[in-house]
């Protein structure tokens, strides 16, 4: 086999796998075949079926656990890092249906933290919108929002349960043209275990973001804390 026989043969089995779990014939959990079982199945190599079970699981489609082979995970989303998307619209490019919990919201005076982030005076006004948030149902991570009062001064009488990016552009014409990210990986303690359904100390990874206006003013600053189980971030990467 030449490599060039190869790329339809990885095709076709990384498509029958992504056929066989929209169509709900696999389903979230079940076990895929060994390796030497579709290498027989399919007649092809062991390096062609390890490349199809990489892309699978590149793609969300499955995740590979050391020891036991590779499993259906459905449930992960997909973000792209150098895309500036809501979680609303980034679920929905996933055909994947958004939804969010009201945690709790406050009108708080900001420390010196959050007034450093907002480019605001320390106890001057700020919104802080706290958040579950849900993909076909299923909890994915807890959402904490800080945006200055001084720009949306009534906007806890929307209905924050909807796309936060869509009642500030549609309502105020706010909209962020550019942020500043940080991504760490972390363990659940006993509230996101509680709230997030997962086991205390899984593993979670805590986001950090700035979100600017076009003239560089600070719109927001949030706070997250994602599932590790459930999510893939990919980044596009240029020389």
């Amino acid at each position: 086999m030449n490599i060039f026989d190869m790329a339809p043969k990885y095709s076709h089995i990384f498509q029958h796998f992504v056929d066989k779990i929209k169509s709900g014939e696999l389903k979230d959990g079940d076990k895929l075949p060994t390796e030497d079982v579709l290498c027989s199945y399919f007649n092809v190599s062991r390096i062609t079926v390890r490349n199809a079970l990489n892309q699978l699981m590149h793609e969300g489609y499955i995740i590979k656990k050391h020891g036991k082979g590779s499993y259906v995970n459905t449930g992960v989303a997909k973000m792209q890092l150098n895309s500036l998307q809501g979680f609303t619209e980034e679920m929905k490019s996933r055909g994947m249906e958004a939804s969010s919990k009201i945690l709790d919201i406050e009108l708080i005076n900001a420390d010196n933290i959050i007034g450093s982030k907002l480019q605001i005076e320390e106890g001057s006004k700020a919104y802080c919108i706290e958040r579950l948030r849900l993909a076909n149902d299923e909890p994915m991570s807890i959402e904490k929002v800080y945006i200055p009062y001084y720009l949306c001064s009534d906007l806890d009488r929307y209905d924050l349960t909807k796309s936060l990016y869509e009642i500030l552009d549609k309502n105020y014409g706010l909209y962020p043209q550019k942020a500043e990210q940080s991504i760490e990986a972390s363990t659940a303690g006993k509230r996101e275990q509680d709230i997030l359904g997962i086991k205390l100390r899984a593993s979670v990874l805590k986001i950090e973001r700035v979100s600017y206006l076009s003239n560089n003013t600070p719109l927001e600053y949030v706070t997250s804390v994602y599932r590790g189980d459930k999510y893939i971030f990919n980044v596009t990467i240029y020389k």
